[in-house]
């Protein structure tokens, strides 16, 4: 009987099932029809707003904040690359050291001259092999004979957990942001300085005390220092606190740059956070090079790449356009603040001015940058498992033309594991495995075509690099490469020419 009601049951499950799937089906597929037309219909408009934007889209260019620039900062000329000129005027007339690439692969790096004395502004993937701390553990179990109340002998069971790490060494990586400025003023003149809390200060009673404790350890400093250092507090106590540049070496040198209305200036800059970023910056002088690094620039695109200014909505592609290049002028003139609040290097001009306007082929800055912006997986051996600092060499001009060799340095990791002794409480030492990874070094290098074109018609990027023959298109032709496979930045193509095989 029970059987029975149990088949009548399945029966009727199964009839409303087939009842409710032959409703449910035709609105499963009407709805899914409905779907698939709004996909479609949506797909139609956007390729149609797409084609009403596209003549606007074709108007971004890598030009354009270069042009901005030059209309709000006249001071500042921007190049429309950096070229082995800029590069070897730094090193020959300042003193600039390539030794401070040798970590570091260029991420994009605007240069130019700011009232006649050159400038790098620089993001940078810089490396180092710190170290890692890895941890594992053992749980143990053993037993032990214990007395209970009655004076009986009992097996008890106990466990514990062992613990042990190692520390390794550990591929670390770090976005970094500089900005390098030559000027002969001052020019045996070195110090450093770094952000200081009291800058942040409001004026309240406890804020002054603090202040004025500075002021006094100043003080007290200068007397204990002998008179051959030749280092005195400057008149304005605050600007010395503020700035506290204790470790300057010229004291004269120091005084002629930092006039009183350096010093004043330089005070509101390092106070204001409502306009600027306030102290957020180091500045490192040594001698004729000036480097400033302001944390505000960390994490931020300063490329101003065309792509990310073409859209299909045009209230969207005007808003994004005007915040980004706002932002980015913001970020990019108070970079500049420190030095433009030091009325010597403003006049100053140096002599090679002169020949301000000539460029010549792209360095190696510019190289990097370039295989970075094609991107370092495009480079990477294969078994690299961690971020490749790219680094280039190039072979030589060929009428116009650069070989360029990219290397790319990255780890593969090997799974290891240490046995660590650890002495339990059960009596014994026990050997506790810790897993870890080593980073053995790998590289792979290629090879990629760099070619220079300043007269890059509007609107010619990496979407459309071929919309009009250019003497770069004889250049790729003679090498064996289609003008459609290049790259297009600023006023560089650039293509893959061959990579070294991997076994």
């Amino acid at each position: 009987m029970a059987y029975r009601q149990h088949l009548a049951w399945l029966a009727g499950a199964g009839a409303l099932l087939v009842i409710v799937f032959a409703r449910l089906n035709p609105v499963i597929k009407a709805g899914n029809n409905r779907t698939q037309a709004l996909a479609e219909a949506r797909a139609e408009k956007e390729a149609l707003a797409w084609g009403q934007m596209a003549g606007l889209n074709n108007l971004f260019d890598w030009d354009i904040f270069s042009r901005l620039v030059s209309k709000t900062f006249p001071r500042v000329e921007l190049d429309p690359y950096f070229s082995h000129a800029r590069l070897n005027s730094l090193r020959q007339s300042y003193g600039w050291n390539d030794a401070f690439n040798n970590s570091r692969s260029v991420m994009f790096a605007h240069t130019g001259v700011v009232s006649g004395n050159p400038f790098i502004l620089a993001q940078t993937l810089n490396h180092w092999i710190g170290s890692r701390t890895y941890s594992g553990s053992l749980t143990i179990h053993w037993t032990e004979q214990v007395r209970d109340s009655n004076g009986r002998w009992n097996t008890v069971s106990r466990s514990q957990t062992l613990r042990a790490s190692v520390s390794k060494p550990f591929p670390d990586y770090e976005t970094e942001s500089i900005l390098i400025y030559g000027n002969h003023a001052a020019p045996d003149l070195s110090f450093t300085r770094g952000p200081s809390s009291l800058s942040g200060l409001d004026d309240g009673v406890l804020n002054k005390w603090r202040k004025n404790q500075a002021i006094r350890k100043l003080e007290a400093k200068a007397r204990k220092l002998t008179s051959e250092s030749g280092f005195t507090p400057m008149a304005n106590r605050e600007f010395d606190v503020l700035f506290a540049a204790g470790d300057r070496d010229h004291e004269v040198q120091f005084r002629m740059l930092f006039t009183p209305l350096a010093q004043q200036e330089m005070v509101k800059i390092l106070k204001d956070k409502a306009i600027g970023f306030g102290d957020n910056f180091t500045f490192t002088k040594m001698q004729k090079i000036n480097a400033v690094e302001p944390k505000h620039l960390v994490g931020m695109d300063i490329s101003a790449a065309p792509e990310m200014f073409r859209f299909y909505d045009l209230t969207a592609a005007r808003a994004h356009f005007n915040e980004y290049h706002n932002a980015l002028f913001r970020a990019f003139y108070f970079s500049f603040a420190p030095l433009l609040a030091i009325p010597l290097y403003q006049q100053h001009r140096p002599a090679e001015d002169i020949y301000a306007g000539v460029i010549n082929g792209s360095c190696f800055w510019e190289h990097e940058a370039i295989a970075n912006y094609m991107g370092e997986n495009r480079f990477s051996h294969p078994d690299s498992v961690t971020r490749n600092v790219l680094k280039t060499v190039s072979h030589g001009d060929e009428d116009g033309a650069q070989k360029v060799q990219v290397t790319a340095h990255g780890f593969r990791g090997v799974d290891r594991v240490d046995h660590i002794p650890v002495r339990g409480d059960d009596g014994h030492t026990h050997r506790v495995p810790v897993h870890w990874v080593e980073y053995i070094p790998v590289d792979r290098s290629s090879e990629i075509l760099v070619c220079e074109e300043t007269a890059t018609p509007k609107g010619m990027d990496a979407d459309a690099p071929t919309q009009a023959p250019l003497p770069w298109h004889d250049h790729f032709n003679r090498h064996g490469v289609s003008p459609e496979s290049a790259v297009a930045r600023r006023s560089i193509f650039t293509a893959l020419l061959k990579q070294d095989a991997v076994a």
